[in-house]
């Protein structure tokens, strides 16, 4: 079947299997020995949420208990924590053995943002420069050098979006969108705002049954999706009611909502100390237990916002507003680390022209219409659940990929012209 929405195609410089093999190769290298070398250097503390990551890999690897630092069982995602079990019980349980399993992530990433951009151009150039951006991309560089679930979340992310492209384009899209399924799957157990990333499948479901004029192969596609996401959540929904006496995918989702709407909220992350239930938390949390003390956090929230509907409807759109805000370091942060501070601002540039021609590439016609209407729908969805809760820069950093791979695509055309040309005035 010829494929439809294929994208708009130059003549590009020769570039062979081999060639790109090797170049996409010393690319993953690279990205590895950045984030080592950024690791070295900075020298993470082991604190917060990568502690609460740590504690349960180590606790589920040693002694089959699956148990963060407050003694909660669901609280934090378990996806990267889970990943990590297998590695510290066959190597020990480090964090050197933690952070060699974030540069094997970030190779799976850099190989897949290459496969992603090929399939929108099936320009090689830009695939490699797509890889390489996202090699030297400073929030994949940070987050690598510390136990952050969004090493394991964004390549998850852009494999999802790889098998949706592939469903809208009638490539095996029955093994495609079961493995989406168990992607998303995956996703979600990582971290629940991936949870409207569906909008993608379901763009790619709605271009497949057009091009194939009926309703069937569609429907084929949706229901190996879902399968495959059972398959990846229902042993984790039986393992939470076992834990927890109920299927729950996380209790952490109330304690966010609340956060973000409450009469302390900002749109931004505050403390439950600053919040009006921090009299009593502690007591109140072992008292009620994991899922009895979300429910309460969830009533609250939802108790708040139907009282002040004003109030809630302003901070989400604060936090829609906050979630693309460049992360420009303020007089503290200088005050903290000169060093630091000076490659965040490097880290902003960087982000503008990230953001900037990754939003402009939408209108270029070197891109497949196919997948701009993918990666539309699971960037909105991705943005948009947000506004529930509040709002930290490194949750957007899963996304950008997408945007990465989309403006990689003009760019890498713009210098083979300019490439080109140059060749014409040297050869007259």
């Amino acid at each position: 079947m010829k494929r439809h929405s294929a994208p708009y195609r130059r003549p590009v410089s020769m570039l062979s299997d081999r060639t790109s093999a090797m170049l996409l190769a010393a690319i993953a290298l690279l990205a590895v020995i950045v984030r080592l070398a950024a690791a070295f250097v900075l020298k993470q503390p082991l604190e917060s949420d990568p502690l609460s990551y740590f504690t349960m890999a180590q606790g589920l690897a040693e002694r089959g208990e699956l148990l963060d630092l407050y003694g909660q069982h669901a609280f934090f995602s378990a996806g990267y924590p889970l990943l990590l079990t297998p590695f510290f019980a066959l190597l020990g349980s480090s964090v050197a053995v933690a952070l060699g399993v974030n540069m094997l992530l970030a190779v799976v990433s850099t190989v897949l943002i290459h496969r992603l951009t090929l399939a929108l151009s099936d320009n090689r150039w830009a695939g490699l420069l797509a890889s390489l951006a996202y090699a030297l991309w400073f929030p994949g560089i940070w987050n690598a050098t510390m136990l952050a679930k969004e090493n394991l979340s964004t390549p998850l992310l852009i494999g999802l979006a790889l098998c949706a492209v592939r469903v809208a384009r009638d490539e095996r899209p029955i093994g495609a969108a079961l493995i989406a399924g168990l992607l998303w799957g995956a996703s979600l157990v990582t971290g629940g705002s991936t949870l409207l990333l569906c909008a993608g499948m379901g763009v790619a479901l709605l271009i497949l049954w057009r091009a194939r004029g009926s309703f069937i192969p569609a429907l084929g596609g949706g229901l190996c999706f879902v399968a495959g996401a059972a398959l990846i959540l229902a042993p984790w929904l039986h393992a939470t009611n076992q834990m927890v006496g109920r299927p729950i995918l996380t209790t952490n989702a109330a304690f966010n909502l609340y956060l973000g709407n409450n009469p302390a909220a900002t749109g931004k992350f505050v403390s439950i100390s600053d919040t009006p239930l921090a009299k009593d938390w502690e007591a109140t949390r072992l008292r009620l237990g994991e899922t009895g003390n979300a429910d309460r956090l969830q009533a609250e929230a939802i108790r708040w916002i139907g009282e002040n509907p004003r109030r809630a409807a302003e901070l989400a759109a604060l936090k829609l507003v906050y979630f693309w805000q460049p992360n420009i370091p303020d007089a503290a942060d200088f005050a903290a680390s000169k060093a630091v501070s000076s490659i965040r601002l490097f880290e902003v540039a960087q982000y503008g022209l990230i953001l900037v021609f990754g939003l402009l590439a939408f209108r270029s016609p070197l891109i497949a219409s196919d997948g701009k209407w993918i990666f539309a729908a699971m960037i909105a969805g991705f943005w948009l659940i947000h506004a529930a809760a509040y709002i930290i820069i490194r949750y957007r950093d899963p996304a950008i990929p997408l945007l990465i791979a989309m403006a990689a695509i003009p760019v890498a055309a713009w210098l083979q012209q300019r490439a080109a040309r140059r060749n014409v005035l040297h050869a007259a």
